[in-house]
């Protein structure tokens, strides 16, 4: 799955809520670290304990113990999760085209001019690193 782990299973748009919030907190976060995050949904403290629950059993979040409280750490990065889906959005909705995803984000994120800046920079960056390893010869 686009990086990840195939055991993981898929995600819903309220366990991923769940998985935004773990991150956020510093590991290993207790179900009241989690719902601190979340307190704009107005889910119950059990409601959490049950997302949490079946991340856990998708393998999305591993459980543990300190003292008498449960522990929760993720176990894959925020970061690896983020370019995994955008992959998977790429590619239903852009057909995995890249200049696609870029021109459609670029002219319909209402983007300030800084940020379209940054976002050269970045291309240009990845630009140059492309080349650098094209050139590259573990041979001579």
């Amino acid at each position: 799955m686009y990086g990840l782990s195939d055991r993981l299973k898929p995600l819903s748009a309220a366990e991923e809520q769940v998985l935004l919030a773990l991150w956020d907190c510093t590991a290993p976060a207790t179900r009241r670290d989690i719902s601190e995050k979340l307190t704009a949904t107005g889910w119950a403290p059990a409601t959490v304990l049950n997302f949490l629950y079946r991340l856990e059993e998708k393998g999305w979040v591993k459980g543990g113990k300190a003292g008498s409280q449960n522990t929760y750490l993720p176990t894959v990065t925020r970061r690896a999760y983020c370019v995994a889906a955008m992959r998977q959005r790429m590619d239903t909705l852009f057909g995995g085209s890249l200049p696609e995803a870029v021109r459609a984000l670029a002219s319909e994120s209402g983007a300030s001019q800084s940020q379209l800046e940054q976002a050269i920079r970045v291309l240009e960056e990845k630009h140059q690193e492309a080349e650098e390893y094209d050139l590259y010869d573990p041979y001579g």
